[in-house]
């Protein structure tokens, strides 16, 4: 989920495969990697009343971009902000607040 490696720690492997590790995380993995249930960005997006940012990573290997820019004609997203060189955990791979701050 990295775009490159150089952000990824012992520590954040640590972080990572912790919760993994516990009772129960199979059947939560394998119903999240299904999506047998729930409602979808889509079907939530419009009910949001206040305006909303989106910041998508260009190399997300799970998410691609274009679904990301999908959601950008909902009326409640005031603002995609394409993330370049970066995988499906930008909060691990930059400093958001960096990006994100004038």
């Amino acid at each position: 989920c990295y775009h490159g490696t150089s952000k990824v720690t012992d520590q954040l492997v640590q972080i990572i495969l912790g919760p993994g590790l516990e009772p129960g995380a199979v059947e939560v993995f394998l119903e999240f990697i299904c999506y047998t249930g729930g409602p979808l960005p889509e079907e939530l997006l419009p009910q949001v009343k206040c305006p909303i940012l989106i910041a998508w990573g260009d190399k997300d290997p799970w998410e691609p971009i274009d679904i990301g820019k999908n959601y950008e004609n909902f009326n409640s997203v005031e603002d995609f902000i394409v993330l370049p060189n970066v995988g499906h955990c930008p909060q691990y791979q930059l400093k958001i607040a960096n990006i994100l701050t004038p």
